[in-house]
């Protein structure tokens, strides 16, 4: 508990760790040990390559004209893939594109090489997040405001009991109460990032967690 406490302080005081924790199932100690992992994120080319590192990629073996992909590679550290592993056991029933790519490969593989999959998205987006230092879009603001309620009150020793009327209305407005960096809303997303989630039937969903109301606690 008290190393837990710990990394509660450290998490509350690295920006990074911060924009990590909006993703969905990632905490303040898989956010710090994924920051551990990774270092830099610019020495990465992308998204692909930080997970390739991480081990998250599937093996791939090649003999003349034949090439056979099998498990991942677990290179890298054990210790964070595993945390990421863990972390995408809690995104089965989010509402947003993760949730959704979840359940898709859910009907047709294996529940294990899902996981393995969303933990290779979740670094992916984070890869995207640090380097453009934007908080996680499709959040449940809910969610990121009971995370950081708790790690504030860790960290500074305040209560976390909310005061009446200090709920985020919604998700650009969670950011701003807990001083993360600014988030697009829906209208301003690229027009590519809409199409898809217009064919993927989530803009009613996106546009509701954009304007989702918290409640009281």
């Amino acid at each position: 508990e008290s190393l837990d406490n710990v990394l509660q302080q450290l998490a509350y005081q690295e920006d990074q760790a911060k924009l990590l924790m909006t993703l969905p199932g990632v905490s303040h100690g898989t956010a710090l040990c994924l920051m551990a992992s990774l270092g830099d994120v610019t020495r990465f080319r992308d998204g692909d390559h930080a997970a390739s590192y991480l081990g998250l990629v599937p093996s791939t073996r090649q003999s003349a004209d034949h090439c056979y992909h099998g498990p991942i590679t677990k290179a890298g550290s054990p210790m964070t893939r595993c945390m990421l592993t863990q972390s995408a056991q809690h995104i089965a029933n989010h509402p947003g594109p993760l949730g959704v790519f979840f359940r898709r490969l859910c009907k047709r593989k294996n529940r294990n090489v899902a996981i393995s999959a969303v933990a290779r998205k979740l670094v992916t987006i984070a890869w995207l997040m640090l380097k453009n230092n934007e908080p996680y879009r499709y959040a449940v603001v809910t969610q990121v405001h009971r995370k950081f309620r708790c790690l504030r009150s860790t960290a500074t020793g305040e209560p976390t009991r909310a005061k009446p009327g200090s709920a985020p209305k919604d998700l650009p407005d969670a950011c701003v109460k807990h001083a993360l960096p600014p988030i697009r809303r829906y209208d301003e997303l690229p027009a590519g990032e809409r199409r898809m989630l217009q064919d993927r039937g989530l803009e009613p969903v996106v546009r509701q967690l954009h304007a989702q109301p918290v409640a009281q606690q």
